[in-house]
């Protein structure tokens, strides 16, 4: 048997590391809350996931055995998904189809639009939910790292949303055509990140200690379930009234 060479060894590693550091702190909580509202008869739940992107969470949900249509602006990344063997088309594909669903994912979507293109977004895609069905939101919070993101535009709170979605009498400038009341949410919890390092920007003597660094913080926030980490982001699910 050959000894795997320094070569080999080198790309493992370095696999493990990005698979750590890549984790999705997300779908454990988006699958508990589909565990937990939709377990019974998966196949009856017609599901859509909203700017569904390389399809991580489409991919999550089809193994546990929901019925996912994805949607993304990017035509190469939907074909790219459709190579995988995905159920995936366009936005422009996807205006013209009359089908109604029972749930709809938005994971890291609603941050990237400014108040009122926001509320003609979500308007938009709740025309296509059920009354009676649910729209799942996973969103960053306001946090050092939130800028990071060049086309973040602003956090908002479940409070923010239900300002304009709920039935409230909150003095804004715009309310939905739908309504939404909030059912249920979960504050994710996520390693400490370390934003202004010089060596996270400029490949210096720091570089590899700040990996390391991350890579530590990573591995002890998911071995403390979260304990050893902050919130930087929440899930909330609403039911369309």
């Amino acid at each position: 048997m050959n000894k795997p060479s320094m070569t080999d060894i080198y790309e493992r590693v370095k696999e493990l590391y990005y698979s750590v550091i890549r984790y999705d702190y997300d779908i454990p909580i988006i699958l508990d809350f589909f565990k937990k509202y939709f377990n019974k008869n998966k196949k009856e739940f017609r599901v859509l996931d909203v700017g569904c992107g390389y399809g991580k969470k489409l991919i999550a949900l089809e193994q546990a055995g929901y019925d996912v249509l994805g949607v993304d602006v990017n035509s190469q990344i939907v074909e790219a998904n459709q190579k995988q063997g995905l159920t995936c088309i366009t936005v422009e594909d996807f205006s013209q189809q009359t089908e109604l669903f029972d749930i709809i994912l938005m994971s890291h979507i609603i941050e990237h639009f400014n108040p009122s293109d926001l509320k003609d977004f979500m308007d938009g895609y709740l025309d296509k939910l059920k009354l009676g069905g649910y729209l799942i939101i996973a969103t960053p919070l306001l946090t050092d790292n939130f800028f990071d993101d060049f086309d973040h535009i602003k956090p908002y709170s479940p409070n923010a949303i239900m300002m304009v979605f709920g039935k409230t009498d909150s003095q804004v400038q715009y309310y939905s055509r739908n309504q939404l009341s909030l059912t249920d949410i979960k504050f994710r919890r996520r390693h400490y990140r370390f934003t202004f390092v010089r060596g996270k920007y400029v490949r210096s003597i720091t570089t590899k200690f700040y990996q390391v660094v991350e890579f530590i913080s990573t591995l002890l926030c998911l071995i403390s379930f979260g304990w050893f980490g902050k919130k930087d982001g929440w899930v909330g699910v609403f039911r369309k009234i």
